[in-house]
């Protein structure tokens, strides 16, 4: 999680220098702060869901804990959108709406089990931390986005195989299946694998400002 989200936070804000008043890099200075702060909140509440299970599960708790997770990841999303042009947020969406439309109708429909799948999903996503680190030391260091760019089509492809596996957790019937009380957990994991491909598409086909 780490890996997608540093890297992703830290490449918004590597053209700041383009303001140049000192209103502009007050703003901007403000709003990295803000940004890192909802990053923070992010972290923060999402251990909290998905580490404690009286959390998730007890009522009104768990919706107000799911209501900050989902106002921190839309700030930090609106945030990463405004560093874009409108037409490349439109295209992105529409092709990270076909993409995660597809995938769900095929996981809900296919007959192959793809929980059978979490080792080796574990496995890449390990190579894809490691990866995510260079990404951050190239990007922030030595402003190589070619490695970003990279590590951007990976994870997006990778979180596509997530998706389609807690498609099939979430409906059941599987070698892995998440319980009818941990509805929470379910729903802020697709949340976040729909998240993280809006966000790495929007690294690969974004045109920033």
């Amino acid at each position: 999680m780490v890996s997608i989200m540093v890297p992703r936070s830290c490449c918004n804000y590597d053209s700041d220098t383009k303001y140049g008043s000192l209103l502009g890099r007050l703003v901007s200075c403000f709003n990295r702060r803000v940004h890192f702060c909802a990053l923070g909140v992010f972290f923060a509440v999402y251990l909290a869901l998905m580490c404690c299970e009286s959390v998730r599960r007890s009522f009104p708790a768990n919706i107000i804990m799911t209501a900050i997770f989902t106002l921190a990841v839309g700030y930090m999303t609106m945030m990463i959108t405004a560093h874009h042009d409108v037409v490349s947020v439109l295209l992105t969406l529409i092709i990270c709406t076909v993409c995660c439309g597809s995938i769900i109708i095929f996981s809900m429909q296919t007959k192959y089990d793809l929980t059978n799948m979490m080792g080796i999903m574990f496995i890449l996503s390990m190579c894809l931390m490691v990866f995510g680190l260079v990404a951050i030391v190239s990007a922030v260091f030595f402003k190589v986005r070619f490695i970003y760019m990279v590590y951007a089509a990976l994870a997006s492809l990778l979180f596509m195989f997530y998706l389609a596996i807690d498609v099939q957790m979430l409906m059941g019937g599987r070698k892995y299946e998440i319980s009818p009380e941990d509805h929470i957990f379910a729903a802020v994991q697709i949340f976040l694998d729909i998240v993280y491909i809006f966000w790495m598409l929007l690294s690969l086909f974004g045109s920033s400002k």
